[in-house]
């Protein structure tokens, strides 16, 4: 018994000395890379908090219209999931497959909490800036809250506008554009730009007519030939404007109506709508709307 009693009091102790994988899997949720730290890889650790810094970061540029498309927006919350459920498992087997915890200078009870505070605070500096950019409305994802757009895009979906565009590119016929809506300046509204500068633009049964012609708009929905807007006689669209229509021809306020709305200032234009980013429908998402060709 003796014997028995002496072979089990060091496995005791090897089992006590090891790391616990349920520990490293808690540090690893509630910091990416401090599972590891606490099983005394702190290199592999830091490699990997960098990561999800990357991933953080490529979301956050994605929704500011910097890299404005769904892909982007897409792999960046797949990198960050992704990477962080790979964090967690790695620090979890490589502490299951330890038989002694390797003792290191970081090992020390206040470096965990520290850590952790530190992480956050680094992570909260780009999590506090997106919240300032979208207070200040310099994040470029949006909302449509209507159904003037539909069938382009439905009320309800969120899309991403880039935002550098209109920097580097005049406005063209066809594109459809978010902009600081021409009579309520703290509005933004997305609809369709029909003309440019110097256009003659006419509107008869619901559909746009520039300089004569009518124009091949299949992603309409031009409504009753009737309608309160469905017909505006021909007018030429002022410099450094450009007209605006909604896709849904029935419902939507814009260049139509010169009290409510009128042509857009090309300096109010935010930026081109590119993709879908969120839809109920899940095969909508990812749809490029930016400009006909593409749909």
């Amino acid at each position: 018994m003796a014997s028995s009693l002496a072979e089990y009091a060091p496995s005791q102790a090897a089992e006590q000395r090891a790391p616990s994988p349920w520990v490293a899997a808690l540090l690893s949720v509630l910091t990416p890379g401090l599972g590891h730290v606490y099983i005394g890889q702190a290199a592999r650790g830091i490699f990997f908090f960098l990561l999800i810094m990357v991933a953080d970061t490529l979301l956050i540029s994605a929704m500011m219209g910097v890299l404005a498309r769904f892909w982007m927006f897409a792999v960046s919350i797949g990198l960050l999931l992704g990477v962080w459920l790979f964090i967690m498992i790695d620090a979890t087997l490589r502490a299951y497959r330890m038989t002694d915890h390797p003792r290191r200078p970081y090992n020390k009870w206040w470096v965990y909490p520290g850590a952790f505070a530190l992480a956050w605070l680094i992570t909260l500096v780009p999590l506090l800036y997106a919240t300032q950019a979208k207070s200040s409305g310099q994040l470029r994802y949006f909302r449509a809250v209507a159904s003037s757009m539909a069938p382009t895009l439905r009320a309800g979906e969120y899309f991403l506008a880039d935002a550098t565009y209109y920097h580097s590119h005049q406005p063209s016929r066809g594109e459809v554009a978010v902009y600081v809506h021409p009579k309520q300046t703290d509005m933004p509204v997305i609809k369709r730009i029909v003309a440019v500068e110097g256009d003659r633009i006419a509107v008869k049964n619901g559909r746009a007519i520039v300089n004569g012609m009518t124009v091949a708009e299949p992603y309409v929905d031009a409504g009753p030939a009737d309608g309160i807007n469905a017909n505006m006689p021909e007018m030429r669209v002022p410099t450094g404007h450009v007209f605006v229509l909604g896709d849904n021809r029935a419902i939507s306020v814009d260049s139509r109506d010169q009290v409510a709305h009128g042509p857009v200032p090309v300096e109010n234009l935010i930026g081109r709508v590119t993709d879908i980013a969120f839809s109920n429908t899940l095969a909508r998402m990812g749809r490029w709307i930016g400009t006909p060709s593409n749909l």
